[in-house]
């Protein structure tokens, strides 16, 4: 009994212990190379959904169907993140960030892999599209649980007056992301049909070289998080922990029910830009406006350099000036550029335009999306952060986020109008702005 009792002491002891500090630039390293690896995977599809939408479903007379199909495809993904938002972020929660990190880069790696391997419906019928669609919802699943485990690593990481550079590279190695995915699009696209003296190579297996470039380069993702100090909280501490993580998830309903809604709603406006902006435009230009479809690989790498430069920049912004004017700012801009954007395009459908219009809605929604994301972070609890964030942030994305292609191509054939996307960016926009009166940027973050 006295053993149990000493040791017992001990172990208490040990809890109590300060944890070591976190070398700041080897956490922003391995959760910026993971995170950019991931998005990469995860983010690849949009620049080969012209193939992808053509391949994996059964051929149609309508060129609407094909691509509805694969937006929709990249849009059931989202469904799963908040499922991997609770899984992954309350894994985090008991048995540390750094174990987490790692297993959202596995589980996208192996989603990354299945895409790549999938056969097509003409080979296989159905069982490619299934193929499809089980590899995007694992991706949904790991994706969902990255953006809570990485942020709350970030944040956690961060000097006081630091934490929006820290945090911004959440979103800036997205961008990097996407930077990469256009390069790799641009490249292919340009040289592997004149080094394979065929015209048809990417339509028939170039598409998939991406998938395994991510798949390749996945075990250095996980070697630079594993080199990370151990997170985990001591035994004893972690038993604690996990009775708090199992009432997380309905104290975090009655307890921050604030800053779930003000989370929602801001994430709303930063997804439905990001996607639009990033990725629909430069789609969008090819399908509908008949432009080259380097122009919209040009497009979309535009969108991932200064998404990645203006993230960093943003962040240093956020520590000097605060949240909440950059937020309001963002999405004033906005809405009063929603529908002049896809007017520009339709009314004079030159890459000149199409560049120019991707880099004023690039930058207005970096300068919201960044201090969003971290001011959810600020306002949640230590103990909850990772699945409080992944929660929030995840379910914000699904709602709306992960569609927004998909109903952005719908409402043009809802509207019968080329413009039609605009009034659905617009409309997103103006629905997370009900959240901006009700928070202020918060001082301390909560432990």
């Amino acid at each position: 009994m006295a053993d149990t009792l000493t040791s017992a002491a001990s172990e208490e002891v040990a809890a109590a212990k300060p944890e070591k500090k976190v070398s700041g630039r080897r956490v922003i390293f391995a959760s910026a190379f993971g995170n950019a690896l991931e998005f990469f995977d995860f983010g690849v599809y949009n620049f080969f959904v012209v193939y992808i939408g053509v391949l994996f479903f059964p051929p149609t007379s309508d060129p609407n169907i094909g691509l509805l199909l694969a937006f929709a495809t990249f849009g059931v993904s989202f469904f799963m993140r908040p499922l991997g938002g609770i899984l992954i972020g309350a894994y985090a929660d008991r048995f540390g960030r750094k174990p987490a990190m790692v297993l959202t880069i596995s589980l996208m790696s192996l989603g990354t892999l299945l895409i790549g391997i999938a056969p097509t419906y003409a080979s296989a019928g159905y069982w490619g599209t299934i193929t499809l669609v089980l590899a995007r919802l694992i991706q949904g699943v790991a994706a969902g649980g990255e953006v809570g485990a990485s942020m709350s690593m970030l944040v956690e990481s961060a000097p006081a007056n630091r934490r929006g550079f820290y945090s911004s590279w959440a979103l800036a190695t997205q961008g990097l992301a996407t930077t990469f995915g256009g390069l790799v699009a641009l490249s292919l696209s340009a040289y592997l049909p004149v080094i394979t003296n065929s015209p048809d190579v990417m339509s028939e297996w170039g598409w998939r070289v991406p998938f395994f470039i991510g798949v390749a380069l996945a075990p250095i993702g996980c070697w630079l998080r594993l080199s990370l100090e151990n997170d985990m909280p001591h035994p004893r501490a972690a038993k604690t922990q996990a009775a708090v993580v199992r009432e997380s998830a309905v104290k975090l309903l009655a307890q921050h029910i604030r800053v779930i809604i003000i989370g929602i709603l801001l994430t709303i406006g930063s997804t439905v830009a990001t996607y639009i902006s990033l990725y629909y435009y430069g789609t969008y230009a090819a399908k509908y406006l008949k432009m080259d479809q380097n122009y919209a690989y040009a497009a979309m790498l535009l969108a991932g350099i200064l998404t990645f430069v203006g993230g960093l920049l943003v962040g240093v912004l956020s520590d000097h000036v605060g949240r909440k004017k950059l937020v309001v700012i963002s999405r004033t801009v906005i809405l009063l550029f929603a529908y002049p954007s896809f007017w520009l395009l339709v009314n004079y459908p030159e890459p000149a335009v199409l560049l120019s219009v991707v880099f004023v809605m690039v930058c207005f929604t970096t300068l919201g999306a960044v201090p969003v994301m971290l001011v959810i972070s600020e306002l949640l609890p230590k103990r909850i952060r990772a699945l409080g964030f992944a929660l929030v942030y995840s379910v914000g994305v699904a709602i709306f986020g992960g569609f927004a292609q998909f109903f952005a191509t719908q409402s043009i054939v809802w509207l019968d109008s080329l413009t039609a996307p605009a009034w659905y960016l617009g409309g997103a926009t103006l629905l997370s702005m009900l959240a901006l009166p009700f928070f202020k940027d918060p001082k301390h973050l909560e432990e």
